[in-house]
């Protein structure tokens, strides 16, 4: 039995980055590898104030880390932009192979009758803690989808 989804609807600022970039048709597992890649490239660098993800809306996906302080971002990395604007967010509490079952609920279960409607953008995984020295059980990932009130007529 899954439990309650409790959803927020904010508005968030952009956000700059840089990362790796998979083309259409992504699947869950090459994900996985590309953040593999990532953390490889950035393995030595502190950890960023956040990664994120950013899952397009024709299947593309893109691993991507925030470099502060001015810090230019290592070689064979491609700049990436988590955007600004009004999303409805909930926490994903686990694996990342679950990540897909969290997207899915908020577009099937919550937005029908959360008032709002999903908008252009990315869906964005933004990863509250850093996945290279948690366990897999404390995980915790916002999943951010971009949305604009549902106006009534």
């Amino acid at each position: 039995m899954s439990t309650a989804l409790s959803v927020k609807v904010e508005k968030r600022e952009g956000a700059s980055g840089a990362g790796l970039k998979l083309a259409s048709g992504a699947r869950p597992e090459e994900a996985g590898r590309l953040w593999g890649q990532l953390f490889n490239i950035c393995g030595d660098l502190p950890a960023p104030e956040y990664a994120f993800g950013l899952h397009e809306g024709d299947g593309g996906y893109a691993a991507c880390w925030i470099f502060s302080g001015g810090r230019p971002a290592p070689d064979g990395l491609s700049p990436a932009d988590m955007p600004g604007g009004w999303y409805a967010v909930s926490v994903h509490e686990g694996g990342f192979e679950a990540i897909g079952d969290t997207i899915r609920r908020m577009t099937d279960e919550w937005l029908p009758h959360g008032g709002f409607l999903r908008v252009e953008g990315p869906v964005v995984e933004r990863y509250l803690n850093d996945p290279r020295g948690t366990p897999e059980g404390a995980l915790r990932t916002e999943i951010c989808l971009p949305v604009a009130p549902d106006p009534i007529e």
